[in-house]
Protein backbone atom coordinates (compact mmCIF):
# COMPACT_ATOMS: atom_id res chain seq x y z
CA UNK A 1 0.00 0.00 0.00
CA UNK A 2 2.83 2.40 0.91
CA UNK A 3 4.55 1.63 -2.41
CA UNK A 4 1.32 2.31 -4.33
CA UNK A 5 0.86 5.61 -2.49
CA UNK A 6 4.42 6.68 -3.29
CA UNK A 7 3.97 5.80 -6.99
CA UNK A 8 0.73 7.80 -7.05
CA UNK A 9 2.41 10.82 -5.44
CA UNK A 10 5.28 10.69 -7.93
CA UNK A 11 2.87 10.41 -10.86
CA UNK A 12 0.79 13.35 -9.61
CA UNK A 13 3.95 15.38 -8.92
CA UNK A 14 5.28 14.82 -12.45
CA UNK A 15 1.91 15.74 -14.01
CA UNK A 16 1.60 18.90 -11.89
CA UNK A 17 5.15 19.94 -12.76
CA UNK A 18 4.50 19.43 -16.48
CA UNK A 19 1.23 21.39 -16.45
CA UNK A 20 2.51 24.32 -14.36
CA UNK A 21 5.76 24.49 -16.33
CA UNK A 22 3.83 24.64 -19.62
CA UNK A 23 1.59 27.38 -18.22
CA UNK A 24 4.72 29.49 -17.58
CA UNK A 25 5.32 29.58 -21.34
CA UNK A 26 1.71 30.05 -22.45
CA UNK A 27 1.99 33.90 -22.49
CA UNK A 28 5.11 33.63 -24.70
CA UNK A 29 3.30 31.22 -27.00
CA UNK A 30 0.29 33.54 -27.28
CA UNK A 31 2.53 36.53 -28.00
CA UNK A 32 4.21 34.55 -30.79
CA UNK A 33 0.73 33.99 -32.26
CA UNK A 34 0.21 37.77 -32.41
CA UNK A 35 -1.93 38.12 -29.28
CA UNK A 36 -1.14 41.13 -27.10
CA UNK A 37 -0.05 39.93 -23.66
CA UNK A 38 0.65 42.14 -20.59
CA UNK A 39 4.39 42.29 -19.95
CA UNK A 40 3.95 41.06 -16.38
CA UNK A 41 2.64 37.72 -17.67
CA UNK A 42 5.68 37.29 -19.92
CA UNK A 43 7.82 37.18 -16.78
CA UNK A 44 6.19 33.87 -15.89
CA UNK A 45 8.80 32.15 -18.07
CA UNK A 46 11.41 32.99 -15.42
CA UNK A 47 9.39 30.99 -12.88
CA UNK A 48 9.65 27.93 -15.11
CA UNK A 49 12.92 26.62 -13.68
CA UNK A 50 11.58 26.93 -10.12
CA UNK A 51 8.34 24.97 -10.63
CA UNK A 52 9.76 21.45 -10.00
CA UNK A 53 11.53 22.54 -6.79
CA UNK A 54 8.46 24.42 -5.56
CA UNK A 55 6.26 21.38 -6.22
CA UNK A 56 8.77 19.10 -4.46
CA UNK A 57 9.02 21.33 -1.39
CA UNK A 58 5.21 21.67 -1.26
CA UNK A 59 4.82 17.88 -1.21
CA UNK A 60 7.51 17.51 1.45
CA UNK A 61 5.75 20.16 3.58
CA UNK A 62 2.49 18.21 3.27
CA UNK A 63 4.34 15.10 4.42
CA UNK A 64 6.13 17.08 7.17
CA UNK A 65 9.39 15.73 5.81
CA UNK A 66 11.27 18.82 4.62
CA UNK A 67 14.06 18.86 7.21
CA UNK A 68 14.79 15.12 7.00
CA UNK A 69 14.78 15.14 3.20
CA UNK A 70 17.10 18.14 2.88
CA UNK A 71 19.41 16.69 5.53
CA UNK A 72 19.67 13.52 3.43
CA UNK A 73 20.21 15.60 0.30
CA UNK A 74 23.34 17.17 1.82
CA UNK A 75 24.45 14.20 3.92
CA UNK A 76 27.56 13.32 1.89
CA UNK A 77 30.92 15.03 2.03
CA UNK A 78 32.56 16.48 -1.08
CA UNK A 79 35.81 14.51 -1.07
CA UNK A 80 38.92 14.82 -3.25
CA UNK A 81 37.56 11.96 -5.35
CA UNK A 82 34.46 13.91 -6.35
CA UNK A 83 36.38 17.13 -6.89
CA UNK A 84 38.60 15.17 -9.28
CA UNK A 85 35.54 13.79 -11.10
CA UNK A 86 34.18 17.33 -11.51
CA UNK A 87 37.57 18.59 -12.74
CA UNK A 88 37.79 15.81 -15.33
CA UNK A 89 34.37 16.65 -16.79
CA UNK A 90 35.22 20.36 -16.82
CA UNK A 91 38.57 19.86 -18.57
CA UNK A 92 37.08 17.41 -21.07
CA UNK A 93 34.33 19.90 -21.92
CA UNK A 94 36.72 22.81 -22.41
CA UNK A 95 39.23 20.77 -24.42
CA UNK A 96 36.38 19.31 -26.47
CA UNK A 97 35.15 22.80 -27.27
CA UNK A 98 38.64 23.83 -28.36
CA UNK A 99 39.02 20.69 -30.49
CA UNK A 100 35.74 21.44 -32.25
CA UNK A 101 36.85 25.03 -32.74
CA UNK A 102 40.14 23.88 -34.27
CA UNK A 103 38.50 21.25 -36.53
CA UNK A 104 35.81 23.47 -38.06
CA UNK A 105 37.63 26.79 -37.78
CA UNK A 106 34.99 28.46 -35.63
CA UNK A 107 36.06 30.27 -32.47
CA UNK A 108 34.33 29.01 -29.32
CA UNK A 109 36.50 31.07 -26.98
CA UNK A 110 38.42 33.94 -28.57
CA UNK A 111 40.95 34.16 -25.74
CA UNK A 112 41.66 33.13 -22.16
CA UNK A 113 39.96 36.26 -20.80
CA UNK A 114 36.73 35.22 -22.46
CA UNK A 115 36.99 31.82 -20.78
CA UNK A 116 37.30 33.41 -17.35
CA UNK A 117 34.52 35.92 -18.06
CA UNK A 118 32.22 33.20 -19.38
CA UNK A 119 32.80 30.91 -16.42
CA UNK A 120 32.28 33.70 -13.90
CA UNK A 121 29.24 35.44 -15.38
CA UNK A 122 27.41 32.50 -16.91
CA UNK A 123 28.67 30.13 -14.23
CA UNK A 124 27.15 31.99 -11.28
CA UNK A 125 23.72 32.28 -12.92
CA UNK A 126 23.77 28.71 -14.20
CA UNK A 127 24.94 27.38 -10.83
CA UNK A 128 21.93 28.95 -9.13
CA UNK A 129 19.47 27.59 -11.70
CA UNK A 130 21.21 24.19 -11.66
CA UNK A 131 20.94 24.06 -7.88
CA UNK A 132 17.22 24.82 -8.04
CA UNK A 133 16.74 22.13 -10.71
CA UNK A 134 18.78 19.52 -8.86
CA UNK A 135 16.76 19.92 -5.68
CA UNK A 136 13.80 18.60 -7.67
CA UNK A 137 15.26 16.12 -10.15
CA UNK A 138 18.08 14.33 -8.35
CA UNK A 139 17.40 15.43 -4.77
CA UNK A 140 13.66 14.69 -4.85
CA UNK A 141 12.51 12.56 -7.80
CA UNK A 142 15.53 10.25 -7.98
CA UNK A 143 15.31 9.65 -4.24
CA UNK A 144 11.57 8.95 -4.33
CA UNK A 145 11.55 6.36 -7.10
CA UNK A 146 10.04 3.10 -5.80
CA UNK A 147 12.24 0.83 -7.89
CA UNK A 148 15.88 -0.15 -7.41
CA UNK A 149 18.48 2.60 -7.51
CA UNK A 150 20.51 1.77 -10.61
CA UNK A 151 21.07 2.90 -14.19
CA UNK A 152 17.37 2.47 -15.04
CA UNK A 153 16.50 4.96 -12.31
CA UNK A 154 18.79 7.69 -13.60
CA UNK A 155 17.61 7.10 -17.19
CA UNK A 156 13.97 7.35 -16.06
CA UNK A 157 14.67 10.65 -14.32
CA UNK A 158 16.58 11.80 -17.40
CA UNK A 159 13.60 11.01 -19.64
CA UNK A 160 11.19 12.89 -17.35
CA UNK A 161 13.68 15.75 -17.14
CA UNK A 162 14.03 15.90 -20.94
CA UNK A 163 10.25 16.08 -21.47
CA UNK A 164 10.09 18.90 -18.90
CA UNK A 165 12.45 20.94 -21.10
CA UNK A 166 10.11 20.72 -24.12
CA UNK A 167 8.25 24.04 -23.60
CA UNK A 168 11.56 25.87 -23.40
CA UNK A 169 13.05 24.12 -26.43
CA UNK A 170 9.94 24.42 -28.61
CA UNK A 171 8.34 27.71 -27.52
CA UNK A 172 11.26 29.87 -26.40
CA UNK A 173 14.07 28.50 -28.59
CA UNK A 174 11.92 27.43 -31.59
CA UNK A 175 14.03 24.32 -32.15
CA UNK A 176 13.34 21.72 -34.81
CA UNK A 177 12.80 18.00 -34.25
CA UNK A 178 16.42 17.05 -35.04
CA UNK A 179 17.76 19.54 -32.51
CA UNK A 180 15.26 18.42 -29.88
CA UNK A 181 16.17 14.76 -30.47
CA UNK A 182 19.85 15.59 -29.91
CA UNK A 183 19.03 17.55 -26.77
CA UNK A 184 17.00 14.61 -25.43
CA UNK A 185 19.97 12.27 -25.92
CA UNK A 186 22.28 14.82 -24.31
CA UNK A 187 19.91 15.23 -21.36
CA UNK A 188 19.78 11.47 -20.82
CA UNK A 189 23.60 11.21 -20.86
CA UNK A 190 23.96 14.14 -18.44
CA UNK A 191 21.30 12.56 -16.20
CA UNK A 192 23.35 9.36 -16.07
CA UNK A 193 26.41 11.31 -14.91
CA UNK A 194 24.49 13.39 -12.37
CA UNK A 195 22.41 10.48 -11.08
CA UNK A 196 25.27 8.02 -10.60
CA UNK A 197 27.43 10.72 -9.00
CA UNK A 198 24.59 11.64 -6.64
CA UNK A 199 24.14 8.02 -5.61
CA UNK A 200 27.82 7.95 -4.66
CA UNK A 201 28.30 11.37 -3.04
CA UNK A 202 24.83 12.21 -1.62
CA UNK A 203 25.50 15.93 -1.84
CA UNK A 204 23.21 17.95 -4.10
CA UNK A 205 25.61 20.94 -4.10
CA UNK A 206 28.26 18.94 -5.95
CA UNK A 207 25.62 17.75 -8.43
CA UNK A 208 24.54 21.35 -9.05
CA UNK A 209 28.18 22.35 -9.68
CA UNK A 210 28.57 19.43 -12.09
CA UNK A 211 25.29 20.36 -13.80
CA UNK A 212 26.46 23.97 -14.24
CA UNK A 213 29.77 22.70 -15.62
CA UNK A 214 27.98 20.89 -18.44
CA UNK A 215 26.14 24.12 -19.26
CA UNK A 216 29.23 26.33 -19.27
CA UNK A 217 32.07 24.16 -20.59
CA UNK A 218 30.44 22.05 -23.31
CA UNK A 219 30.00 24.76 -25.94
CA UNK A 220 30.40 22.71 -29.13
CA UNK A 221 27.28 21.66 -31.12
CA UNK A 222 25.14 19.05 -29.37
CA UNK A 223 26.06 16.21 -31.73
CA UNK A 224 29.75 16.71 -30.91
CA UNK A 225 29.06 16.93 -27.17
CA UNK A 226 26.99 13.72 -27.23
CA UNK A 227 29.87 11.76 -28.78
CA UNK A 228 32.37 13.36 -26.39
CA UNK A 229 30.34 12.58 -23.26
CA UNK A 230 29.51 9.06 -24.47
CA UNK A 231 33.25 8.38 -24.86
CA UNK A 232 33.98 9.73 -21.36
CA UNK A 233 31.22 7.59 -19.86
CA UNK A 234 32.42 4.49 -21.70
CA UNK A 235 36.04 4.98 -20.62
CA UNK A 236 34.96 5.77 -17.07
CA UNK A 237 32.82 2.61 -16.92
CA UNK A 238 35.66 0.42 -18.19
CA UNK A 239 38.14 1.91 -15.70
CA UNK A 240 35.67 1.53 -12.84
CA UNK A 241 35.07 -2.14 -13.66
CA UNK A 242 38.79 -2.77 -14.02
CA UNK A 243 39.72 -1.29 -10.66
CA UNK A 244 36.62 -2.74 -8.96
CA UNK A 245 37.65 -6.23 -10.06
CA UNK A 246 41.24 -5.58 -9.04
Amino acid sequence: MASYTNKLKITVWICVVYVLSFICYVPVLLEQKGIIIPNVLLYLKYLYVCIPAIAAIFLLICEQNVKAHFTEMFSGKISIKFILIWAIYMVVGMLGSYCYSFIVGVEVYTNINMIVTSLLTSGIYLLITAFVEEIAWRGFLLERLPFKKNISSVIFVGAVWAVWHMPMWIIRNSLGMEQIACLCIWTLLVSVVLGITYYQCKNILLIAILHATFNTCYLAPMQFNIVLLAIVLSVGTLLYKKFAIA
